[in-house]
C-alpha cells in the first residue's frame, strides 16, 4: 500500500479509536515526538524517515486492531 494510503488510513482509524491510541501513544511507543508522527500523518514532513515511520505505525496497528 502507498505510504500516502497507509497515512490516510492511520488518520481516519485514529479519529475513530481515539481511546485505544492517538498521535502520542504511538509517538511514545515509536521513540519519536508527537510533532514528528503529526508532520509525518499530515505529509508535511516527506523524509525517509517519515515514510518508515508511517510504514512502522501502518505494520503495528494492522497487527494489533487488524486495520
Amino acid at each position: 500500500m502507498e505510504t500516502n494510503n497507509k497515512a490516510e488510513a492511520i488518520k481516519a482509524w485514529l479519529a475513530n479509536n481515539r481511546d485505544l491510541e492517538n498521535q502520542e501513544s504511538l509517538a511514545k511507543k515509536f521513540g519519536k515526538s508527537r510533532t514528528f508522527v503529526s508532520l509525518s500523518l499530515n505529509k508535511k514532513s516527506v523524509t525517509k524517515a517519515s515514510e518508515k515511520l508511517i510504514n512502522e505505525i501502518f505494520e503495528y496497528l494492522h497487527e494489533k486492531y487488524r486495520i
